[in-house]
């Protein structure tokens, strides 16, 4: 871990101390952190997660599902806000607006190099199971994690205390979901940690385990590249121009603000 990485996640573990640990299930206070020492960050931050996760253990509560947001106040079931994409050309994007139940889009509707995916296979994307864990860690990964060992994968949950960061040296960072099965995806919300998020982002998925990545893209073919975060607290939901049917989901980071952290949770429906 270098010296500007450390102090980011010094202070980062400092705040969670000061300002304690809270969501709408508890509260954690803390009394002073253990004193820094410049020489051996991994072994402070050994020390500072360690009571952390003595006097807040656990997970947050998962919000309801059929609940996304962009702030705090959660969406009634069935409402999404819709996040914008800017496409590889240049040109920006709306999020598609999920279709009202009972609707559907005209027959043979589809995108060149998309599986068609009515919109009546999901009239009201819900969480897919990152926040609540219905999704196993064993089945979250990532290109990286940092050396110290802390902030895997596993912990880029939506809403979770802790998140997934990359590796500083790590060039091409990614974050993967597998579904096992196949599934109808509609949207992404993002969330950044401490003072690391990520701005700007793609989404790649596989409609086959065996089968190669393809990009989620705008009705024009072109790649969507997804604005993310603006602060590393608030939510934000992107919803995609189609539906795409997937078993693996993969978030790539392209822009991001001090180094590359992510909680997310996936949007759609499980087919039947």
């Amino acid at each position: 871990m270098n010296g500007a990485a450390a102090l980011v996640l010094m202070l980062s573990a400092m705040a969670a101390f000061f300002a304690g640990v809270e969501n709408e299930a508890r509260v954690c206070y803390f009394g002073p952190p253990p004193e820094p020492d410049p020489d051996n960050p991994d072994d402070w931050m050994k020390q500072v997660m360690q009571q952390i996760r003595e006097q807040c253990p656990g997970r947050r509560q998962p919000t309801p599902s059929g609940h996304t947001t962009i702030g705090k106040e959660p969406t009634p079931a069935g409402h999404t806000t819709t996040g914008m994409g800017l496409t590889s050309a240049g040109h920006t994007t709306m999020g598609k607006e999920p279709t009202p139940a009972g609707h559907s889009t005209p027959a043979g509707h589809s995108t060149i190099g998309m599986e068609p995916t009515p919109a009546a296979e999901c009239s009201s994307p819900e969480p897919l199971g990152m926040e609540d864990g219905t999704i196993p860690d064993d089945r979250i990964t990532a290109s990286s994690c940092p050396s110290s060992g802390f902030f895997p994968a596993k912990e880029g949950r939506l809403n979770n205390d802790f998140a997934w960061l990359y590796r500083n040296n790590d060039t091409n960072p990614w974050i993967e979901v597998d579904l096992v099965e196949r599934t109808v995806v509609s949207g992404v919300i993002t969330q950044g940690y401490g003072y690391w998020y990520v701005t700007e982002y793609q989404v790649a998925y596989k409609k086959q385990p065996s089968a190669g990545y393809e990009k989620v893209t705008d009705g024009n073919g072109n790649i969507t590249v997804f604005i993310g975060n603006i602060d590393a607290d608030i939510p934000v939901t992107n919803l995609f121009n189609d539906s795409v049917v997937a078993t693996v989901v993969r978030i790539v980071p392209t822009a991001w603000q001090t180094g590359v952290a992510v909680k997310l949770e996936l949007l759609g429906c499980r087919r039947n």
